[in-house]
């Protein structure tokens, strides 16, 4: 694996290379690396400076209690380790970003400044990374029904063009990465430990393959599970998303519980939570904490990430997958719920949403400017001087199939892409297509 000397550096300090038990000093933590990252700044130095020559020398200013000279010595004396260990990694298939990285996600670099994570593991499609989507998050126990609707919102979220967000744990987060994909959809999967097992695993091997999923993690992909590291995680979740639906939680404790607190704290996005007809639930506790209730009537994914206004309480449960009725597996909602069966919204025409499932499901178009935007510079660039099929279009554009029959879509009905049969072939509209046949 090339690795350049700076993120070579940053493995030395902040990462793990062995088991904990057998290190003589811990690395450091994303806190402790901000304070070392700001002394060599205002010192005019780099970390990569410390790879070579005379490191105790250039360390001889440097004062921290919890970060000793010895200490940091230590960590960069690890070189053997680290180059065992990049060796594993790269027969894996694994890829690694620094903080200093063009590809590092800018909305965890925004969102958490200093506290970022150095470091980042991951396979797959890492521009998935700074495409934001919908972070889905529950408890590890979900019951069958908050599995049922977490597929449901899931492949609702696919079918509109957005990624899934979730953190791999068993229950909600599985469920709705698998289910996404199922439709071939996108997926950002934040991990907090085996990322090496999972990057070879067969339930995620066709996601990698298409592109649509990136596999991703603050820490050594050896790891295996640690309370803290999943803690960490779930800020990592949040602020990867652009919006989150928090479908079971329990009630002022465990890790789903926290994360959404710490999020409504600091908020990073907005926070939805499944209704929940216990009013002493932990559903209910979230929102008189700040969280919102899915809204009530047919809503886009969209409007989820970019909220008007704080819904009114007592919400549909299943109003935000493009329907009124929930789906028969799931019983015991109210009276209300039940007579929506005749609802015509109950079709997802009215709003223009999908409940998703087939593939002969219409997508609605996508609103997110900026990708969408970019998408359409790009368009116009590779059918420059002929159309091209979606096929081609997926590989030169690096994007999931459902993302790209999404905009697609758009494009055409707004008129800035057109499209030809037998066979299918698009261009953008703002080239010359005199004479290629339109």
């Amino acid at each position: 694996m090339n690795v350049e000397p700076r993120n070579q550096a940053l493995l030395l300090l902040t990462v793990w290379l062995k088991d904990p038990a057998q290190d003589a000093f811990k690395p450091l933590t994303p806190t402790e690396w901000a304070r070392f990252a700001q002394w060599l700044e205002r010192r005019e130095m780099v970390p990569e400076e410390l790879l070579c020559g005379d490191p105790a020398g250039l360390l001889t200013e440097w004062t921290d209690s919890g970060v000793t000279v010895e200490r940091i010595l230590y960590l960069m004396g690890r070189a053997a380790a680290l180059g065992l260990a990049l060796e594993r990694w790269q027969r894996a298939g694994l890829w690694i970003l620094g903080r200093w990285d063009s590809d590092y996600p800018a909305r965890l670099a925004q969102r958490l400044a200093l506290t970022a994570p150095p470091m980042l593991f991951g396979c797959g499609n890492r521009l998935l990374l700074n495409q934001g989507g919908l972070a889905v998050i529950g408890s590890r126990d979900a019951t069958e029904e908050d599995l049922a609707f977490t597929a449901e919102l899931a492949r609702a979220t696919a079918a509109q063009g957005h990624s899934i967000v979730s953190g791999g744990a068993r229950g909600v987060d599985e469920a709705a990465m698998l289910s996404a994909l199922g439709m071939e959809g996108t997926v950002v999967g934040v991990l907090a430990d085996g990322l090496l097992r999972a990057a070879t695993s067969a339930k995620f091997r066709q996601g990698l393959m298409r592109k649509d999923l990136v596999l991703v993690s603050a820490f050594n992909p050896e790891a295996g599970f640690d309370v803290g590291n999943a803690m960490a995680r779930n800020k990592y979740v949040y602020c990867l998303s652009d919006a989150a639906v928090v479908v079971a939680t329990g009630k002022n404790k465990g890790g789903t519980w926290n994360g959404a607190v710490e999020n409504i704290r600091k908020a990073w996005v907005p926070l939805w939570v499944k209704p929940h007809p216990d009013g002493t639930s932990g559903n209910a506790a979230l929102v008189k904490s700040g969280g919102r209730w899915l809204p009530e009537g047919p809503v886009t994914i969209q409007a989820l990430i970019e909220p008007v206004e704080k819904p009114e309480p007592e919400p549909s449960l299943f109003s935000v997958l493009g329907s009124d009725t929930p789906p028969a597996r799931i019983q015991g909602e109210s009276d209300a719920l039940a007579s929506a069966g005749s609802d015509p919204r109950a079709s997802g025409k009215e709003a223009g949403t999908t409940r998703g499932g087939g593939r002969g499901d219409s997508v609605p178009a996508v609103t997110s400017k900026g990708p969408y935007d970019h998408f359409l510079e790009q368009m116009e660039r590779e059918t420059r001087l002929a159309p091209e099929s979606a096929e081609v279009l997926q590989e030169r554009l690096n994007v999931g199939r459902t993302q790209l029959r999404a905009w697609l879509k758009r494009a055409i009905e707004e008129g800035k892409v057109t499209k030809s049969i037998n066979p299918a072939r698009y261009q953008s509209a703002g080239t010359d297509q005199g004479s290629l046949g339109f």
